[in-house]
């Protein structure tokens, strides 16, 4: 590349420096700038010159510009290639280019934005031609990629896990909020011993109470009604003792069982005390979430 008249060293001071040492030949100093294309020096050159470009040639050129802005510290044009490639440019075909690119010209979020969209689309991406050049020529960057999609994997599912233990909590809060309806204010047939209902009460709003109901249900009128020895009676008789270790007002409550399962708990082991205060603790947490969620949500309606 010939040099003409341009004071390098304000529009990059590495290009002056090597402007300065190269040959003069002919009156003019040439230097090479091997491995990229003349229409790339060209933009490059006009940057220089104006600090402007053609926004057709930029997205043509933006990975050859991205390594010379890098290497003859133009950051004005370096920023402008980053911001092409993280606004739409990258593609399933090149994502693995622009991330070695991007590593090695100091471009950390490109970097970063490479490698979330690999863990999002692993499968397509890992069928490129540009996986399988790097896969031979770097192979610890592949390793780092899977294990980048594995651990991604691995959150999503604890997520998942998390979710899902965060949905039985909350219907057990349901429950209880249920449990304590039907036994103090009476839901359809079933209720508290000194209220009659009447005959046009309309079904209550407790999403849980219908299905507690049947469960009551079964649990009042089951011949084997001993902890172990049915399933449904055995949920109902876990669901009464969590009742009774949430429950404040055990003298006057009108859940069945609710201070004799008061009393058994000074006499469970240190191992069953604590798993059922961790089960209380995570059941009042999912219902004050819910309520906070709330709490926002009207704040904001």
């Amino acid at each position: 590349m010939a040099s003409p008249a341009i004071d390098s060293s304000v529009a990059s001071p590495v290009l002056g420096n090597v402007l300065r040492l190269s040959k003069v030949k002919h009156g003019m100093r040439y230097i090479k700038i091997p491995g990229v294309p003349y229409g790339a020096v060209c933009v490059f050159i006009r940057f220089l010159y104006s600090s402007c470009y053609e926004e057709e040639e930029l997205q043509k050129f933006v990975l050859h510009l991205l390594v010379l802005s890098h290497s003859y510290s133009v950051p004005a044009l370096k920023r402008a290639c980053i911001c092409l490639l993280e606004e739409g440019l990258l593609t399933r075909e090149n994502v693995i280019d622009v991330l070695q690119l991007a590593r090695n010209c100091d471009a950390p979020r490109l970097a970063f934005i490479c490698v979330r969209m690999v863990v999002k689309d692993f499968k397509s991406i890992s069928s490129t031609e540009g996986w399988k050049v790097m896969k031979r020529a770097n192979p610890a960057l592949e390793q780092e990629l899977v294990e980048s999609v594995v651990e991604a994997d691995t959150r999503k599912q604890e997520r998942q896990r998390k979710m899902e233990d965060k949905k039985v909590y909350l219907q057990l809060y349901e429950a209880m909020e249920a449990l304590l309806h039907i036994c103090k204010d009476g839901c359809r047939t079933i209720g508290p011993h000194d209220k009659v209902l009447k005959g046009s009460q309309v079904t209550c709003n407790f999403p849980a109470c219908k299905g507690l109901e049947t469960l009551v249900r079964h649990f009042a009128n089951c011949k084997t009604r001993v902890p172990g020895g049915c399933v449904h009676c055995k949920r109902m008789w876990q669901l009464l003792e969590l009742h009774s270790r949430m429950c404040n007002e055990p003298d006057s409550c009108k859940v069945p069982l609710c201070r004799h399962f008061k009393e058994k708990m000074q006499q469970q082991s240190k191992k069953d005390e604590t798993k059922w205060k961790l089960l209380v603790s995570k059941v009042v947490a999912a219902k004050n979430a819910v309520g906070s969620f709330s709490s926002r949500r009207s704040g904001l309606l």
